[in-house]
């Protein structure tokens, strides 16, 4: 009999603390002051640490609700079905009030590459290199620049000028100065009309190609309406580029070109150009924009007696963006860096105009 009830004093006991040790982890959880989010990707991998050299120990589906427990640079810590890992924070959505709660503030990346820097100046040493579509905390600010920390927790600093941080893509959200605007961009010459011969024996026409295709596209991503004067190596005289700023009603006119010194190769750098006074603050706009994204020599905002711009009733200019007789620039603009960075500094002059 005496047995027996050891046995069952036993039982009651292992169920006792059974019960205990289950409710445990839902009580700790009733303390723990989380934030609510939302994974917004399907099959997302689930790690033990905050960085992509941790190891994999689940997955989360898209629209699961998660607590978020803890942040390490773009990392979160998140909770859901009794279950936490470390999870990307670019596929963790939050409610306004819960992300400013988190006082973080992120950038994405504007240009197809940014140098990071050791210190917030352009001659410091160089850390490494970030894309395109990247976020990173910020951690520090110092006048024209950002201080970022990486996953592994090391900081870096970025131009200012070349990123964008959360506040503004807010605001970008409720105005898109662009969103809707007639642009002209006018291919430089074309077909018979070669433009510039380069160093190395090409022709100016299809490098402007090149920049006027791609600007296009980023506009109309953008939410404008770009229109090209020609779409592709064909012969368009002047007067039918300029018809295209009236009949269209053109917002902005850009005519695309590159220069030629071949009597002084070493001549380098972006000029732009008008021909009324009230072109000039859109000269002046875009032609600061490209050089900070370029980092190219400022050959100045100037009066020139192009055609394209003297006859056009639209807001208009010409801007060339550097010297194919020059071998070492001619290399630099027929890189696909350059043509991203070039683009992105008309964009951002556009936009800075308009605003």
């Amino acid at each position: 009999m005496m047995k027996k009830r050891m046995i069952l004093l036993s039982l009651v006991i292992i169920v006792v603390l059974s019960t205990v040790l289950q409710l445990a982890p839902s009580s700790r959880e009733s303390h723990v002051y989380a934030e609510e989010g939302i994974i917004t990707a399907d099959d997302l991998n689930v790690r033990s640490g905050p960085g992509l050299e941790y190891d994999v120990i689940g997955q989360a589906s898209q629209n699961t609700s998660v607590q978020i427990l803890e942040q390490s640079g773009n990392w979160f810590k998140v909770q859901f079905q009794n279950f936490a890992g470390w999870v990307s924070g670019d596929y963790v959505r939050q409610s306004p009030e819960q992300s400013q709660s988190l006082e973080t503030l992120h950038i994405s990346v504007k240009d197809t590459e940014i140098v990071v820097h050791t210190e917030p100046s352009i001659t410091s040493p160089t850390i490494k290199k970030i894309s395109s579509g990247q976020t990173y905390p910020i951690t520090d600010k110092k006048k024209n620049w950002y201080q970022i920390q990486f996953t592994n927790g090391d900081r870096g600093w970025v131009a200012k000028w070349l990123v964008e941080s959360s506040s503004d893509r807010q605001d970008e959200e409720q105005t898109n100065p662009l969103k809707g605007k007639v642009i002209i961009v006018d291919a430089g010459h074309g077909g018979a009309d070669t433009g510039t011969i380069s160093a190395s024996g090409d022709y100016e026409k299809f490098v402007t190609t090149v920049t006027a295709r791609t600007l296009a596209n980023k506009l109309e991503t953008l939410g404008a309406r770009p229109v090209l004067t020609r779409t592709n190596d064909t012969f368009l005289p002047l007067e039918n580029r300029v018809a295209h700023a009236q009949t269209y009603q053109a917002h902005a006119f850009i005519s695309i070109h590159y220069n030629s010194s071949p009597q002084f190769p070493s001549v380098n750098g972006i000029g732009t150009y008008y021909y009324h006074d009230r072109q000039k603050p859109l000269a002046t706009s875009i032609h600061q924009e490209v050089l900070k994204t370029t980092g190219s020599s400022d050959r100045k905002v100037k009066f020139g007696n192009y055609m394209v711009i003297r006859e056009n009733q639209r807001p208009a200019v010409l801007i060339e963006l550097g010297f194919l007789s020059n071998q070492q620039e001619e290399a630099k603009v027929n890189t696909k860096s350059f043509q991203e960075k070039a683009t992105n500094g008309i964009i951002r002059g556009l936009r800075k105009y308009f605003k």
